[in-house]
């Protein structure tokens, strides 16, 4: 009997080192996995375009049915990627930082060090570098990355803590996008807790944001939702027209400062579905969250 237990023991201890020791840091429901937490950097898939490379993203996320939801390099825009977080309209200084779009050069987001990871929890650090300024550090992060049980859904957490380094911290500009994203699939349509389109959703704030369509010809998507403790909740969705992204987006409604050595923590729920959206469900696990 104790010979048992200290293989079992054993046997967990080994799965946890090697996941934290991992370019891909793995989330599971069982033996089936949830999503994947890109520790390693991805090269850019156009050689004459590296800027687009990236670590520190999530992707993929999977339904229970195993169907991929998010997208990483889309040809549209290669900058985006899976779920990911990145200030488009940073001022250092008074100084433009673009951390959004790698190829403007003026900022770029990378994964540090893993601090721990398990099937069930994932903590990690990134780093938000200022190319311009000698690449310097602006701000450090902490993802910590949760399961959620469910019986039918994959459901996971997300909680991001910022601190800027610089005595000056990071100011944001007042713009129409930035900050938290999900980049889905191709052919899929948003829908928001308030039953708004693409069009109509953009710049409104649902509790939560859906992505649906079909994989290989089956129903299913992605939700994210907002925690109430976010700064300025609800925060305003941009909602892309035609391309398959949004982001809550506290800048939309005008500028504000992550301050130095003080912690910029956002919190969100998300969930993969196979099927047609259920929003009774959704506001369930809404309810649940913010409880």
């Amino acid at each position: 009997m104790f010979k048992n237990i200290f293989i079992l023991v054993l046997l967990l201890t080994f799965s946890c080192i090697s996941n934290e020791k991992s370019d891909k840091l793995i989330l599971k429901s069982g033996d089936k996995e949830v999503l994947t937490y890109n520790a390693a950097y991805i090269p850019s898939p156009k050689k004459d375009a590296p800027w687009f490379g990236r670590s520190g993203f999530i992707h993929p996320v999977k339904t229970p049915n195993g169907n991929v939801v998010t997208t990483p390099f889309p040809s549209d825009h290669l900058h985006q990627h899976g779920i990911m977080f990145a200030w488009t309209s940073g001022r250092i200084d008074g100084r433009k930082v673009d951390f959004w779009n790698s190829k403007r050069l003026e900022g770029k987001i990378e994964h540090v060090e893993t601090v721990s990871a398990s099937d069930s929890k994932i903590v990690v650090k990134l780093r938000h570098i200022d190319i311009k300024a000698d690449n310097q550090v602006a701000i450090n992060e902490t993802w910590e990355i949760t399961k959620v049980d469910h019986p039918t859904l994959n459901v996971f957490e997300l909680k991001s803590t910022q601190i800027p380094v610089l005595k000056n911290g990071v100011d944001i500009a007042k713009y129409h996008y930035g900050a938290l994203c999900v980049r889905s699939i191709n052919g899929f349509t948003a829908v928001t807790s308030e039953g708004k389109d693409r069009l109509k959703g953009n710049h409104s704030k649902p509790d939560w944001v859906a992505w649906i369509g079909e994989v290989d010809g089956k129903d299913c998507g992605i939700v994210g939702i907002q925690h109430k403790s976010n700064f300025r909740y609800p925060q305003a969705v941009r909602i892309h027209p035609k391309m398959p992204y949004f982001c809550f987006a506290p800048m939309v409604d005008g500028a504000f400062k992550l301050e130095y050595s003080k912690p910029y923590v956002s919190k969100f729920r998300f969930i993969a579905f196979d099927g047609k959206v259920n929003k009774e469900e959704i506001n369930k696990i809404v309810k649940d969250f913010n409880k």
